[in-house]
């Protein structure tokens, strides 16, 4: 029974958050060190609970809407929305779902999740920081990179687009 109220208790202790709506979350492709493409979505649901004290309380969960990326090279526009990468036609949305969280010490984690592309959902890992500001929100920063082929991606370009580096860069702040 007392390990149980404890339960209850640490739950009431986790914050219930999103990420800000002025956030980034997007991805880039370089090659020979120079970004031949970077985007970003506009649209972005997320649901996150997180307690720094009990990380197996922590989840967090993302949805982002595809047709809302803005690319730096909007002639690649249609291109990335086609059938070969995002296949918009047909899957709308990518999603992201924590299955666990761990402590690396100093806000620094490592994210595991199911990350779901074009249908095809694969576990990733994201190394994040999570840092906690004044007036109560989290600075947020995370960051992996994927190989299209594990998300049925493929491209006209070749080995231009065999690696795909995702980030997330903003503040979660309070529901």
């Amino acid at each position: 029974m007392f390990s149980l109220f404890c339960s209850l208790i640490n739950i009431a202790n986790a914050t219930d958050l999103k990420f800000a709506d002025d956030g980034e979350v997007g991805f880039y492709i370089k090659k020979l060190g120079m970004k031949v493409i970077d985007a970003d979505f506009q649209q972005v649901d997320s649901t996150i609970r997180f307690d720094p004290n009990h990380l197996e309380q922590t989840q967090i969960h993302f949805v982002i809407q595809v047709e809302s990326i803005d690319l730096s090279n909007g002639t690649l526009h249609d291109i990335l929305l086609g059938e070969d990468l995002f296949d918009v036609a047909k899957y709308k949305e990518i999603t992201f779902d924590s299955t666990q969280i761990q402590s690396l010490g100093s806000s620094k984690y490592n994210v595991f999740g199911n990350l779901t592309i074009k249908g095809k959902t694969k576990q990733v890992v994201f190394y994040t920081t999570i840092s906690p500001e004044n007036d109560g929100s989290f600075d947020f920063k995370a960051a992996t990179q994927i190989q299209t082929k594990n998300f049925a991606m493929q491209s006209k370009f070749g080995s231009l687009t065999d690696h795909v580096d995702i980030f997330v860069d903003g503040a979660l702040v309070k529901k």
